[in-house]
């Protein structure tokens, strides 16, 4: 007897295909469905191109489940990708990924399964579910080298009921060896990268976009010590690459304009930082303590969280590395996701 339908969405990598076959070994009625996001054939590693697709439609042949296409191309770039250009052009740091599973990759599965009377939707994530103050939660998979709650921050807390998470209790090598012993077709594929339509580094795109340079400034401490050819070439935090030399290492502080603002080590170790654009599965009160994380591969960073507003501000108790205006910040308690915003400043 089938336990439910449920869609899963195959990307072509290794992890969804083993959801996709732990689901239906569990005796759910597993529907595959690919979004399709990214057209280009020039990333073999994306999870959204056709080659992916190709893929997912393989696995699903080998499971002998139905199998579905999503077209979401047109709409992802004009509103993904040009967000993306948007905000380097505007000097912040964008992070696409939160984006484009709330309104598009994961939204996409949704919509689907609402279409076909399906009562689940499951994806690959290494995410496992939990329950806080009688809250159905999301919290981190149990291989916190692959954890990937940070990324669905973003998406409506009335999601998180339907959603299963198959490998979320695994690790990775254990999601490999079972998709070798089944004869998976992505068993051996290599890892989908984050950023599904940069082939190589983002300013290359920038340029596809018919992104011209214009020459700003590099201030440190108050004086301008050399010229760049556009702020939209570099980020918060960033030490490498930047063209000029005071002496000593120093890093990008803030952009101001078309002016590149340089400081040392100390200047961009966060003491406090405003988080704006909230989204809350879970409010635990206007002052709370959470754990914190800025960009997906950083450490969290314990700190207290005040509600202002619409915006919260973050008093770490130690410091963080230079918070980027633009990108994520999550707050977990635990390991429990709670919520998320984007970074609007730092002190």
């Amino acid at each position: 007897m089938a336990r439910g339908k449920v869609v899963v969405g195959l990307s072509g990598g290794v992890d969804s295909s083993v959801a996709a076959l732990l689901l239906k070994e569990a005796g759910y009625e597993v529907v595959g469905v690919s979004v399709l996001l990214n057209p280009e054939e020039g990333n073999p590693n994306s999870c959204c191109s056709i080659s992916a697709l190709h893929i997912a439609r393989r696995v699903a042949v080998k499971l002998g489940i139905p199998f579905h296409t999503v077209d979401h191309s047109k709409r992802f770039k004009e509103e993904i990708i040009s967000y993306f250009v948007r905000e380097y052009l505007e000097g912040r740091t964008p992070n696409p990924c939160l984006i484009c599973n709330r309104d598009h990759k994961l939204k996409a599965l949704f919509v689907f399964a609402d279409e076909i009377g399906a009562e689940y939707v499951a994806t690959g994530h290494y995410v496992r579910k939990g329950v806080l103050a009688g809250v159905q939660l999301l919290r981190r998979g149990r291989d916190l080298r692959k954890d990937q709650s940070y990324f669905l921050f973003r998406i409506p807390v009335a999601w998180i009921e339907r959603f299963l998470f198959p490998v979320g209790d695994m690790d990775k090598r254990e999601v490999r060896r079972l998709a070798l012993e089944k004869g998976l077709p992505t068993a051996r594929r290599s890892e989908s990268q984050d950023l599904c339509f940069i082939k190589g580094d983002y300013r290359e795109l920038l340029k596809e976009w018919k992104v011209k340079d214009r020459p700003g400034r590099f201030i440190y401490r108050g004086q301008v010590v050399g010229s760049h050819p556009g702020a939209h070439n570099f980020t918060v935090g960033q030490r490498r690459g930047l063209g000029i030399s005071v002496g000593h290492r120093v890093y990008v502080r803030a952009i101001v304009g078309n002016d590149v603002v340089l400081g040392d080590y100390e200047d961009v170790m966060a003491k406090e930082m405003v988080v704006a654009d909230l989204n809350w599965h879970h409010l635990p009160g206007e002052e709370f303590e959470a754990l914190v994380q800025i960009r997906a591969s950083a450490k969290p960073v314990p700190a207290t969280v005040r509600l202002k507003g619409d915006r919260v501000k973050v008093t770490f108790h130690g410091r963080a590395f230079a918070p980027a205006p633009g990108q994520g910040a999550a707050f977990y308690r635990g390991d429990v996701l709670l919520g998320g915003g984007t970074i609007e400043g730092f002190s």
